[in-house]
């Protein structure tokens, strides 16, 4: 897997993170270090956790379905990718979410990181070799941890007003990744 492609897997990925981070940021009170680095970390820690468990899944049954695993790369990729762009057209727009303790930040952590697993499995499916899912766990990390960080920052308003853009780009580049997949 190329680097460019690692990155932008990393940057699809992160896009809920900062929306959410971005709403959720006025219900940390005053942003400080504590309250960023717990944002960012539950949901870099969360978004890697998945992707790293949806790969060693995808490995442990790639041997069984092999003959159309580059398929069921794509369809979860594409799944995946037009969820996020009919989540950016759905009208009503983001709703505030609380980021203020950990019983509210770490479910919020896992909805935004349910689409790794998938993203995992469908790297496995590929055959990534062991050196591209680890350099993707440690770009999917920082590019997460620093979307919560931009997020919490910037708050609200900016999610707002990039928010919508930011995930139609990021279901459209998964989509992307999974023809490339599909394709061989």
């Amino acid at each position: 897997m190329a680097i460019i492609e690692i990155i932008l897997m990393a940057l699809s990925l992160s896009v809920d993170t900062l929306v959410v981070s971005m709403c959720g940021s006025v219900t940390l009170g005053k942003i400080n270090f504590g309250n960023t680095a717990k944002v960012a970390l539950s949901f870099a820690l969360m978004q890697t956790a998945l992707l790293s468990a949806g790969w060693l899944f995808g490995n442990s049954i790639v041997r069984y379905i092999e003959s159309i695993a580059g398929v069921v790369g794509f369809l979860l990729l594409l799944y995946i990718g037009v969820n996020m762009i009919r989540g950016a057209l759905k009208k009503g727009g983001e709703e505030s979410v609380n980021l203020s303790g950990l019983k509210q930040l770490v479910p919020a952590s896992v909805a935004t990181s349910i689409d790794a697993a998938a993203v995992g499995m469908s790297l496995a499916m590929a055959a990534i070799d062991t050196v591209s899912i680890v350099i993707s766990i440690i770009s999917v990390f920082v590019v997460t941890a620093a979307a919560a960080v931009t997020g919490v920052v910037g708050g609200c308003a900016i999610g707002h007003k990039f928010g919508k853009p930011a995930q139609i780009t990021g279901g459209a580049v998964l989509i992307a990744i999974g023809l490339k997949i599909l394709i061989g």
